[in-house]
């Protein structure tokens, strides 16, 4: 109530362009697919399950045809401590793909 929404909106402005500079500077993301979001894919029988999460109907065998519902994200690069040998560090969400 001490600011008006200009105000608030300038502080804010600057507070995002400080974290994007510091996570591009960090993590540096990258969509996992290259196809838009609402796009036609098909998945192809190599896929890596850890990057790509199948939704909807899964059944059987890739290659499987569906729509990106999320691109997923992955880091280009990566100066933060790596927490678990088990999992790609790089990859920071994985992209979905609602099969039909």
């Amino acid at each position: 109530a001490l600011y008006d929404d200009a105000q608030i909106g300038a502080a804010v402005r600057d507070i995002h362009e400080n974290c994007k500079r510091i996570v591009d500077k960090y993590v540096a993301p990258q969509a996992v697919l290259d196809q838009a979001e609402g796009e036609q894919i098909t998945v192809p029988a190599d896929f890596d399950p850890n990057a790509i999460k199948l939704i909807g109907n899964v059944t059987g065998q890739p290659p499987f045809k569906g729509i990106v519902r999320h691109r997923g994200w992955r880091a280009r690069k990566s100066d933060l401590p790596i927490l678990s040998g088990g999992l790609d560090p790089a990859l920071i969400a994985p992209a979905e793909v609602e099969v039909s």
